[in-house]
């Protein structure tokens, strides 16, 4: 499994500082202004990476000026991939919105000190991940259509080290963004886009390097080898008689057990009745 598992905000969209669990059916309700457009934007910039395209009129400040008011402004996205969990920083560098990825889960500790104070640059976030050992990317993602690239597993001349990174692996991953996109602005879509969307993205030129899957073929000779024996009549039958006194076996452990119950039950039972034999044969003398 791979989704977006939590957003986090620091001095951010006139938030001080919140953490959104995403890991599950999210229902947001509350009165006008309370923050649901807020948090749905952000949620869908991580998807489209498109300050464009998010639904904001044009007489509000923009999706960079508005979440990024601040040199210490950030919004910082954590992703599950299968079993491990990674971190996607968005912050304002040069007036554009630019993206950092280091592994691990988000820690409060990484941005904010103990007496609050939020880093104003990169730099000082970056003291914290390699006092903690912690990798991330030297090299700031500036460009949203690599930021794409990355996330959508586009990685055709990207390096190693951001493969790891994808939700996905596709290289005509286009339509996709634009349909989530859709999705949260309520935008009509038609069927044939829908199709069209998963055909492309499924029509993808992807090598597999048996390098990494080794371990998984490691002895493969050996249990092909036994799994042709097991097959012969001789061993078939081996098989077969010891199932069946497998199973005559647990019959007998099954009345052993019921046996030792009834045992028990008529051992309890004369305990009781020991009492009044022995009075009524008293008595008879």
């Amino acid at each position: 499994m791979r989704y977006l598992n939590r957003i986090i905000f620091i001095n951010s969209a006139h938030i001080t500082y919140a953490e959104i669990n995403l890991d599950g059916n999210v229902h947001f309700i509350g009165t006008q202004g309370v923050g649901k457009s807020t948090v749905l934007r952000s949620i869908l910039f991580f998807y489209n990476a498109d300050t464009l395209n998010l639904g904001i009129s044009k007489e509000k400040k923009t999706y960079t000026d508005y979440y990024f008011a601040h040199p210490n402004s950030y919004v910082i996205y954590e992703v599950v991939r299968n079993e491990e969990k990674y971190c996607i920083v968005s912050y304002k560098s040069q007036h554009k919105v630019c993206f950092r990825f280091f592994d691990g889960g988000y820690q409060r500790d990484y941005f904010v000190g103990e007496n609050g104070s939020v880093p104003s640059s990169w730099d000082g976030i970056a003291e914290k991940l390699d006092a903690n050992r912690i990798f991330y990317t030297k090299r700031k993602i500036e460009n949203h259509i690599e930021f794409r690239d990355i996330l959508y597993g586009n990685h055709e001349s990207k390096k190693n080290e951001l493969k790891r990174y994808a939700l996905l692996e596709s290289r005509e991953y286009q339509n996709i963004p634009k349909t989530i996109q859709n999705v949260f602005l309520n935008s009509k879509m038609e069927a044939e886009f829908i199709k069209q969307t998963i055909i492309m993205s499924l029509e993808n030129d992807i090598r597999i390097d048996l390098n990494t899957y080794t371990h998984h073929l490691k002895d493969f000779d050996t249990q092909l080898a036994d799994i042709r024996k097991f097959k012969t009549s001789a061993v078939t039958a081996q098989a077969n008689n010891i199932s069946n006194l497998h199973i005559a076996i647990r019959y007998l452990e099954h009345e052993k057990i019921q046996l030792a119950q009834e045992l028990v039950w008529a051992l309890n039972k004369v305990q009781v009745q020991s009492p009044e034999l022995k009075e009524v044969g008293g008595t008879k003398r």
